[in-house]
């Protein structure tokens, strides 16, 4: 019984494939697959924070686990003693079930949702603080812009030939003109309009994090299709000329952290060609820092 249970914890079915049910086996793993399936696309299609959905497939997990348990208990016991392993009954068979129908269609599951649905950026800078940190993990959908390009105000993640995938804010897009002048975008001669933000605190940061955040000029700027949070150093002092205008092509977007001192002085801004475009940041599913995990960051929507 202790072999049937072990194997029916790594693969639900499998228990009973070892005391000879294999038709009920592999029904009960084909049920379970078809909804790990189903249940794997919908979150991809949707991409919701799925805590709700975790508890309840957690829930049916312990359920299932008992029916099946208390299924081979009441079998092994009537036909325990009857039951003679075949020569094909190996621990290589169970080993060949478990990687063939249990391993590699999660694995061809989760490959196809990473190339085509849902993927992760990490963030390794500060040019997006104070909305997003370094150690962050940031889900992104790759279709958000199959059906229209990025406008000014999205958030976009980019991956341009020289660079990693970052997260960036959409500034400008195919047609307009961008000047920074004083880390401020300037689009067609006219920028966007600003409104000072006092006391600004973010949802979960700790001391450090709002130390370094109160050393920040914050500002509700407007632009495309929403309103969103910048910050400039309050100390900096730049230095040497503003970068030149960039006149975009009509395939092409402007890209500018929403920390602008320190996406200027990593020169994390510029246009980028629409085909750099790999989709559009969600939510944090996990942060980590030199401390350890960061809890309070899973599940953040990106903004």
């Amino acid at each position: 019984m202790w072999l049937a249970g072990l194997l029916t914890v790594s693969m639900p079915g499998l228990g009973h494939i070892y005391c000879g049910r294999v038709r009920r086996g592999l029904a009960v793993w084909a049920g379970l697959l078809l909804v790990i399936i189903g249940g794997g696309l919908a979150w991809a299609r949707w991409l919701f924070v799925p805590v709700g959905p975790l508890i309840v497939a957690a829930g049916a997990w312990v359920a299932l686990q008992v029916v099946l348990w208390s299924d081979l208990a009441i079998f092994i016991e009537r036909h325990g003693e009857q039951y003679q392993l075949r020569p094909v009954n190996h621990g290589l068979s169970y080993l060949a079930i478990w990687l063939g129908l249990g391993v590699l269609p999660l694995t061809v599951l989760a490959v196809v949702v990473e190339r085509f649905m849902v993927s992760s950026v990490v963030v390794d800078d500060e040019a997006m603080f104070p909305g997003l940190l370094p150690g962050d993990r940031v889900l992104f959908e790759r279709d958000a812009f199959t059906e229209h390009p990025p406008q000014p105000g999205e958030l976009v993640v980019v991956a341009r030939s020289t660079d990693p995938p970052r997260v960036a804010r959409v500034v400008a897009a195919g047609g307009e003109t961008v000047h920074l002048r004083d880390a401020r975008p300037v689009i067609d001669g006219v920028e966007p309009a600003h409104e000072p933000v006092e006391g600004l605190r973010v949802e979960r940061f700790g001391a450090d994090q709002q130390a370094r955040l109160d050393a920040l000029k914050g500002f509700v700027e407007r632009r495309g299709r929403g309103a969103y949070v910048v910050t400039y150093d309050r100390a900096a002092r730049r230095a040497g000329p503003d970068p030149a205008p960039a006149s975009l092509a009509p395939d092409e977007i402007f890209v500018l952290g929403d920390n602008r001192d320190e996406a200027l002085a990593r020169r994390l801004f510029g246009r980028v060609p629409l085909r750099a475009v790999q989709g559009r940041p969600r939510y944090i599913w996990v942060s980590v820092d030199d401390e350890g995990l960061r809890p309070g960051r899973v599940g953040l929507e990106v903004e």
